[in-house]
């Protein structure tokens, strides 16, 4: 989404200058030492998998019991040419220092040992569930938008890392948009003075995997492609480190007629209980613009939607993972409601009319709206979660009780609105009747409590 300029003097600042003198680089750093971060992953399949991030020359070895397994390397280190379609004032080869390594889980292992990090299994029924989107500092020159990366108040990403590892879940699900470093901090401005820019493993390591180590060790987590992973952005990172599909890592490639196959992921079950799943699907590409139906990649969507419809049918309850909504909100000044633009809402009436989800979705999880908001209907349509206040910069807000009246679709009514602007996370505790959603702010502060059964919201 579009966010206004965090520091109006300093647009201004900018446009007088012409914006002709970019800082001078930073020195280089020295190239990284040692294991940097390992985890544990939904992947596709459905299963888990192990992966690392290392400056060594090798990758590191799995260690259980008495057993012993070499992680396998998806990336070695090395450059590649800027992002094809990106259009920020400022590019430079994408420069990859580090390592990035693979194992699946072994099934017979209750912890694994990465060197001197452990991991713990994936439980078999996940009743502790935090949610985070968005959390990465937006420095960002064709918006003029620069955020406080070195200010905790501005950048309260560490201190949503903090509550989430004192929640202790079972599960982390990021609902994506992990890189916002996307160009160099303007001279002068101590508040993000020294940011690493672009999109190498220097920005991603400061953006989100540098803060998150000890939360990424703590937990397995569920990763959600988001619009700055899409190819014209951060995306070789993306394909590196965090995509689902295992083995070596896929390039950013176009194939042709608009369509770049690294912009594409098939859609995959994550299992959170015998009951329940949750379908991860990847939007990153479409945006706000939808493909003409006569296109190839109108039909390349339709097909990924198919699947969705086919992962519902095998489970009693079903949770749907996209970044971006087609039932939400987005903010203005005012608080004025208005519905939030999805390309990949066209597409979604097309393959389920009306509800735009097949009938074994219960509730969708959401970020790119840069705040919280939890929806429930009177009509046919599943709930709405948006959680991406997890500390990348926003404005404006959305005033509930005007929200209560409008129709994000025609026929699309709503029973219960809850929003908020203050940065934070949202718990999600399993019920017998489904889930409780708890949104709370960056210090722990609880700022609206629901329940979902079935397909209903009670705020």
């Amino acid at each position: 989404m579009i966010h206004r300029a965090r520091f109006p003097w300093l647009a201004a600042l900018l446009v007088l200058a012409g914006c002709a003198s970019p800082p001078p680089p930073l020195p280089a750093a020295a190239p990284p030492v040692g294991l940097q971060q390992a985890w544990v992953q939904a992947v596709a399949g459905p299963a888990w998998a192990v992966r690392a991030l290392t400056g060594e020359a090798s990758c590191p070895t799995l260690r259980w019991g008495s057993s012993v397994t070499a992680m396998q390397e998806r990336s070695a280190p090395g450059d590649e040419p800027p992002p094809a379609g990106n259009k920020e004032p400022e590019r430079k080869p994408t420069h990859f220092t580090l390592r990035a390594c693979e194992a699946p889980w072994p099934a017979d292992a209750a912890s694994v040992q990465v060197d001197d990090i452990e991991l713990h299994a994936p439980t078999a029924e996940a009743r502790r569930i935090v949610v985070i989107g968005d959390t990465g500092c937006r420095l960002k020159a064709s918006d003029r938008d620069f955020q406080g990366c070195n200010d905790a108040s501005e950048w309260p990403f560490p201190r949503v890392l903090a509550l989430a590892l004192r929640l202790k879940p079972d599960l982390v699900i990021h609902v994506g948009d992990y890189h916002y470093r996307e160009s160099p901090c303007p001279p002068g401005m101590a508040v993000c003075a020294g940011s690493p820019w672009g999109y190498g493993d220097d920005t991603w390591q400061a953006d989100f995997f540098h803060p998150a180590k000890a939360l990424l060790a703590a937990a397995p987590w569920v990763f959600v492609r988001g619009n700055h992973e899409a190819c014209a952005r951060a995306g070789q990172g993306w394909l590196r480190y965090l995509d689902a599909e295992t083995g070596p890592a896929r390039a950013c490639q176009p194939a042709g007629l608009g369509v770049n196959e690294g912009d594409f992921t098939a859609p995959f079950p994550v299992p959170l209980s015998p009951r329940s799943q949750l379908i991860v699907f990847d939007s990153s590409e479409i945006g706000s613009r939808t493909p003409p139906r006569d296109s190839p990649a109108w039909a390349r969507w339709r097909q990924q939607l198919d699947r969705v419809a086919e992962l519902a049918q095998g489970s009693a309850q079903s949770l749907f993972a996209s970044h971006h909504p087609s039932l939400a909100f987005s903010p203005s000044p005012i608080g004025a409601p208005r519905a939030a633009r999805s390309g990949l809402t066209p597409l979604l009436q097309d393959a389920a009319p009306g509800r735009l989800f097949p009938p074994g979705v219960q509730a969708t999880l959401h970020g790119h709206i840069h705040m919280h908001q939890a929806l429930g209907f009177a009509s046919n349509q599943p709930v709405t979660l948006v959680v991406g206040n997890g500390g990348s910069a926003a404005s404006g807000h959305v005033n509930d009780a005007a929200a209560l009246k409008h129709e994000l679709l025609p026929g699309a009514r709503l029973e219960t609105v809850r929003t908020h602007t203050d940065f934070g996370l949202s718990l999600l505790t399993a019920t017998p009747e489904g889930w409780q959603l708890q949104a709370l702010d960056a210090l722990g502060q609880p700022l609206s409590t629901c329940r979902l059964a079935g397909q209903k919201l009670s705020c």
